[in-house]
């Protein structure tokens, strides 16, 4: 590495190599020998080895199978684990491996709270009072008053109502319809991006190259590097015979659409113009991700 040394003696700048080692060196301007700190070494950062870390195709490992999955993957679809929740999917939790259980301990324990109240209002319920004795003469005997006989209360206390279990999660999607998930949004999001470049591409040829209309001035450059001005008044002929008429001082003429450059006949030429734009749609967008070759 060379860097700039000023002579101790005639003070003329020089070049010196610091990788040479060499404390002193002679002046190339003077011949004086100069002395000359050498720079400090620079330590070597340490390497360090990361694992789990995405390596230089942009991928990484998942934690749960080691497969290889992209870099910004939320879900591995060799085993389904989630790199957010740390989880696999269709994993059950214990409440929902349980649910029987709980349902039984449940109704065991209003049933039994049930009974209890049943047993309590049976104990505090009155007795009836016995029947009177009837009279000596049956005929003449007029039977005594009763007391009305009491109902017993009721003992069935109201149970309170179980609730009713929540519905299972929606199973996960698999990793099938994950990627066709993908796919499907990958392609929608090519089919935006054609759209928008269509709109700009027309846009922009609108501006710089508005098409010439019937009975308009025109100036037709051909290939050659003539010109035609007069008035398009319409067109003759089919295919590569196909003409653009055009009123001139000297007469009707007609110039050969296939004669002229590309910027003109872009401007009079229909057909041409949007074979234009569709070939600049196939070539300058990149092809959908996953289906090369291919397009929308």
């Amino acid at each position: 590495m060379f860097v700039k040394v000023n002579c101790q003696f005639c003070r003329q700048p020089f070049d010196f190599d610091s990788s040479s080692g060499l404390p002193q060196i002679d002046c190339p301007h003077c011949g004086k020998q100069n002395h000359v700190e050498l720079p400090a070494p620079t330590p070597k950062p340490e390497l360090t080895i990361q694992h789990g870390a995405p390596n230089l195709s942009g991928a990484k490992p998942c934690p749960d199978c080691r497969h290889q999955v992209a870099r910004d993957a939320s879900l591995c679809i060799h085993c389904g684990y989630n790199f957010v929740t740390g989880k696999k999917a269709g994993e059950k939790s214990w409440l929902a491996a349980n649910l029987g259980l709980v349902l039984v301990l449940a109704g065991v324990a209003a049933a039994a709270v049930a009974g209890g109240f049943y047993l309590l209002r049976t104990e505090e319920a009155p007795l009836p009072p016995p029947p009177a004795e009837p009279a000596a003469e049956p005929a003449a005997a007029v039977p005594a008053p009763q007391d009305p006989v009491q109902e017993p209360a009721a003992t069935h206390a109201p149970t309170e109502p179980v609730a009713a279990p929540e519905p299972p999660p929606p199973p996960a999607p698999s990793p099938e319809e994950l990627a066709a998930q993908k796919a499907a949004a990958e392609r929608a999001a090519f089919a935006a991006k054609k759209a928008e470049a269509e709109r700009n591409l027309r846009l922009q040829l609108a501006t710089r190259e508005p098409p010439y209309k019937l009975n308009e001035p025109v100036e037709l450059r051909r290939k050659n590097g003539l010109f035609d001005k007069g008035t398009l008044t319409g067109f003759a002929g089919a295919g590569t015979n196909r003409v653009a008429l055009v009123a001139t001082p000297r007469g009707e003429i007609g110039v050969p659409l296939a004669a002229l450059d590309n910027p003109t006949r872009r401007r009079i030429d229909p057909e041409y113009r949007e074979a234009f734009i569709r070939h600049l749609l196939s070539t300058k967008l990149p092809e959908p991700a996953g289906q090369p070759n291919q397009e929308l």
